[in-house]
């Protein structure tokens, strides 16, 4: 269902109530109205005359409760009381959001976002001030060992390009997905899951031996942390993802013993990893402005290469690159992953491709380049190099620079220097 035929519901969290009622402002002031309602967690009431919750303190304590549940009753079906998680498609949490639970555990706004993510069908987790001072990442990795599918500055919440499609103009980053599409994402990357619970995770998604070779050693870890062979790699199957994480104990009995629950955390983790360390790398996957960075002949015999702005439209018109480009080269799954990417390997190894590529003229290709931190094509004087963290031989980047944003760590932009 597209952002115009329903309405999504966004609950921001802070102990703080004058804060939380600011950014609700400041979120209300750049979303369609008619799509988006917005609200604070200082607003919720707790429904006494029905057993229902709708309060944040009972919903966080039914998490608790559905967590404990699971963990000491593995063999019991959990029943369920309401939880205002399980009808949010978007939650921010202030990461200096405390909650002590019955026990006096201290809870913050990252250990909410693993609660959430684990045991409720809650949409998109937005995590706000937990990395301070970074506006714009430049090693480009994010966090991936966040439960959030998003860590984010809060200055940065009222940025009209976070909630909206393109056209983008200002601050964007490229890593971003517009929150109007990440719900639908995650919503679809939960039936993805649900419906192929017992097949293996790289068969489903079309990852070749040659593929998992070209990861890092980071990706590997995270979807296979314990294991260090291709063979049982490839046996992997969603049902058995959580069980590999062996740090994490209610990911492993949520996923033994509630599988709707299980699908949600297996598709937000396994699409964070495909998002962040899989196509973020540009190594393995590869996106549309990369490939046109790298292949400019993509754009076709009658494109004008000195038009600068038809750079940036080709990456959202991209018609012409598709038909040169073979089908089997393509990620076949748009419902799990956020832009359209080909595998690195398959394209290489294209014959057409190779062709095209030794007998393209380079020299009358302008020096431009994409532009990270504003999702667009920009000239190479006008932008500043810097090395982004994943120690391959793509991690040459640009960004173009605006003034007030913050680029962290700054050391990135030295190692390009």
């Amino acid at each position: 269902m597209g952002v115009d035929e329903m309405t999504y519901k966004v609950l921001i969290c802070d102990d703080h109530e004058d804060d939380e009622q600011e950014w609700v402002k400041e979120v209300q002031s750049v979303v369609p109205q008619d799509s988006f309602e917005v609200v604070g967690a200082s607003s919720l009431q707790c429904d006494l005359d029905r057993p229902t919750v709708t309060d944040l303190k009972n919903s966080i304590d039914e998490l608790l409760r559905r967590r404990d549940f699971l963990r000491n009753n593995p063999t019991s079906d959990l029943e369920k009381n309401d939880s205002v998680f399980d009808s949010t498609d978007v939650l921010i949490l202030d990461y200096d959001l405390v909650h002590f639970d019955n026990t006096r555990t201290r809870h913050t706004g990252e250990e909410l976002a693993r609660l959430a993510r684990t045991f409720s069908n809650c949409g998109v987790i937005v995590v706000i001030n937990q990395y301070r001072d970074i506006q714009f990442d430049l090693t480009l990795r994010g966090h991936i060992s966040s439960y959030a599918d998003l860590n984010l500055d809060a200055s940065l919440l009222p940025t009209k390009g976070l909630w909206q499609n393109p056209p983008w103009s200002g601050f964007r980053p490229w890593a971003w997905i517009s929150i109007s599409n990440a719900v639908e994402l995650q919503r679809a990357r939960q039936n993805f899951v649900r419906e192929r619970f017992s097949c293996r995770i790289l068969d489903e998604i079309g990852m070749r031996t040659e593929d998992v070779r070209l990861m890092s050693d980071s990706a590997f870890e995270f979807i296979f942390p314990n294991q260090g062979d291709l063979d049982s790699l490839a046996e992997l199957t969603f049902e058995q993802f959580p069980q590999e994480q062996v740090s994490d104990l209610d990911a492993r009995a949520v996923g033994k013993h509630e599988p709707d629950f299980a699908a949600g955390f297996i598709g937000a983790r396994i699409g964070k990893w495909l998002e962040r360390e899989v196509l973020g790398s540009q190594d393995v996957l590869v996106d549309v402005p990369h490939l046109i960075e790298r292949y400019p002949f993509l754009l076709g015999e009658d494109f004008n290469f000195n038009d600068l702005e038809a750079w940036t439209t080709a990456v959202h018109d991209f018609d012409t690159i598709k038909e040169q480009i073979p089908d089997v080269c393509w990620f076949k799954h748009p419902e799990i992953l956020s832009r359209p990417a080909v595998w690195r390997h398959r394209f290489e190894a294209t014959e057409d491709i190779v062709e095209k590529s030794y007998s393209f003229e380079y020299e009358k290709v302008p020096a431009y380049v994409f532009q990270e931190d504003v999702s667009q094509f920009g000239r190479l004087e006008d932008s500043r190099e810097f090395r982004a963290g994943y120690h391959n031989a793509f991690d040459s980047r640009h960004v173009r620079v605006l003034e007030g944003i913050r680029y962290t760590p700054q050391r990135r932009f030295a190692l390009r220097e």
